[in-house]
């Protein structure tokens, strides 16, 4: 990028005649504005080499005082520009992000099902719907309201801290229920009676007491002071989305290309994990989803200015209706930490022993004992609320079996514990076709099913960085050919196979994401039984089958 593709915020004069013409004949706001929070001047780091490549490469950049919306758009602030202006908005919004039964069902930003409150945040907006509102208060105040900039984003997030998160590394990620509206207990809990037949992710060891999107400002702010930048909606911001920093604007200006066909978005939102300060996000503009929202950014001209309180009858309401809020979360239940130390072994009469360690929480009141068939990815649970922290399981699977436990308090569940195998070994005679999943050892793995694949062929092994091996028996040294089914996340990977410690292959992936077949792969394996071992590269790695074949 050259310097002629980047812009500079504009300032506009303030204007004396804003107070004057805020209130209607009928004392009611015709528009409202929002709470903003000083952000001073600075520098700092922006981007990760721990990230992806399109946070990459860190560089410095040196950001001018200015103000950062307090807390996100909300519904009544919208409303008001849509009364005002009567802008056709679209009502082709994605908003059962979970999927299920109403996957299809499109709305708009005031008929979604998450329009819970005047103060939650609008959703199901274009980019170009919120610099339409910024532009419109603009002009009734006489102040230059935009969309912050991207490197205003992440300075104004980071608040001079320099790890993953602002309110710690990556091993500190469920204190985001501290500050955020994230995927966690409560969602997984919740989600599943309002998204019938979705999968639900089970993500952060906390709960935020919030299934799907919150009203804005019931958690910690940010060092700065700011809300609900991790969380609950990605925001969009003013930069068109390029996928890696080099030639980047380093004075906090945004990112303009000539075809701008995505927009930068960033915080991510209720639906995830927390996302660290660098992750960044892109959304085209022919696509409409319920997951974004924005807040604004009011320019200073540099100056540090005493913070803007904002519309006085709206901030009252707003913190009457986060109170009302607060009181119910603490009406629910504790959750219990996820059970540590979780062990299998085979007892001396082919019983499966597990074990793990006691909770130390005084409410948890027992726990259940949960088995999954990798073979037909089918869970039961085969003890409920036992009090003790061992248990044998005395009709166990023949082939190998997956097991978690989850600690209780009453009818609440904790998150999973990790996942053990019951030690009962699968093995292969070649040749054959061996699915992903009837693996012999395999550990931070995932069964599950592929929504991509054919019906009758949906159980995968999704292995992403890790590995899986798997026992083959051969009756005579021979070359075998070998076609493997595996995902492809789209960036250009390789994965690994392996007899034992040699690398027999390790063949390239490219092109677009999906389900590729590797094929005629030529494999020499000795006569006897080994380990063959498949290795990914990228998260988004899996296997659906390896079919070797005789030459």
């Amino acid at each position: 990028m050259t310097k002629n593709n980047v812009i500079k915020p504009m300032t506009l004069a303030i204007s004396t005649l804003a107070l004057s013409v805020q209130m209607s004949i009928a004392g009611e706001a015709k528009f409202i504005e929002p709470p903003m929070v000083n952000i001073p001047a600075g520098t700092f780091h922006m981007g990760s080499d721990r990230g992806e490549k399109d946070e990459q490469p860190i560089r410095q950049v040196s950001v001018s005082a200015f103000q950062m919306g307090k807390y996100e758009v909300t519904v009544a602030e919208f409303e008001k520009f849509i009364k005002d202006t009567n802008y056709k908005m679209p009502d082709n919004c994605y908003q059962y992000v979970l999927g299920g039964a109403n996957r299809e069902v499109l709305a708009s930003w005031d008929t979604n099902i998450y329009n819970f409150s005047k103060y939650h945040p609008v959703v199901c907006l274009p980019q170009k719907a919120a610099v339409a509102y910024a532009k419109w208060l603009s002009e009734k105040t006489g102040k230059n309201y935009r969309l912050p900039t991207e490197a205003e984003w992440e300075y104004t997030l980071r608040a001079g801290t320099r790890s993953r998160h602002f309110f710690g590394e990556d091993k500190q990620a469920n204190k985001s229920c501290e500050y955020a509206n994230v995927s966690e207990w409560y969602a997984k809990n919740m989600s599943a009676s309002q998204f019938p037949g979705a999968y639900v992710r089970d993500v952060e060891q906390c709960s935020d007491n919030e299934a799907t999107l919150s009203m804005v400002g019931l958690y910690k702010p940010n060092p700065f002071g700011v809300y609900d930048l991790v969380g609950n909606v990605m925001e969009y911001l003013a930069d068109c989305y390029v996928d890696n920093y080099q030639n980047a604007p380093t004075d906090g200006s945004a990112v303009i290309t000539k075809e701008c066909k995505e927009t930068v978005v960033r915080g991510g939102s209720w639906h995830w994990e927390p996302w660290p300060s660098s992750q960044r996000g892109s959304m085209s503009a022919d696509f409409l989803g319920a997951l974004e929202g924005f807040r604004l950014a009011l320019d200073t001209g540099g100056k540090a200015l005493p913070a803007q309180v904002g519309n006085k009858q709206f901030v009252k309401q707003l913190n009457l209706a986060q109170a009302k809020v607060k009181a119910k979360h603490k009406q629910n239940p504790a959750y219990p930490a996820a059970p540590r130390g979780l062990n299998s072994s085979i007892t001396a009469k082919d019983k499966v022993l597990l074990t793990w360690q006691n909770n130390t929480e005084k409410f948890v009141t027992g726990y259940s004992v949960y088995r999954q068939d990798p073979m037909t990815n089918t869970t039961s649970a085969i003890a409920k609320g036992i009090n003790s922290s061992s248990f044998i399981d005395k009709a166990p699977l023949k082939h190998n079996a997956r097991y978690y436990v989850v600690a209780l308090n009453n009818e609440t569940e904790s998150m999973k514990s990790t996942f053990v195998d019951s030690g009962f070994i699968t093995e292969h005679t070649l040749p054959t076709k061996i699915e992903g999943e009837a693996y012999s050892y395999a550990q931070d793995i995932e069964v599950k099913y592929s929504v991509l694949e054919p019906e009758e062929d949906k159980i995968i092994n999704s292995i992403g960085k890790n590995k899986s091996s798997y026992i083959v028996n051969i009756d005579k040294a021979r070359i075998f050919s070998l076609d493997a089914r595996v995902f492809h996340s789209g960036q250009e990977q390789q994965f690994e196979i392996w007899l034992g410690d040699t690398k027999l292959a390790a063949p390239k992936l490219s092109g677009e994401r999906g389900w590729k077949t590797i094929k005629d792969l030529s494999i020499e394996l000795p006569a006897g039984k080994h380990f063959i071992t498949v290795k990914g590269e990228q998260d988004m790695f899996a296997v659906n089958w390896l079919d070797f074949k005789t030459i």
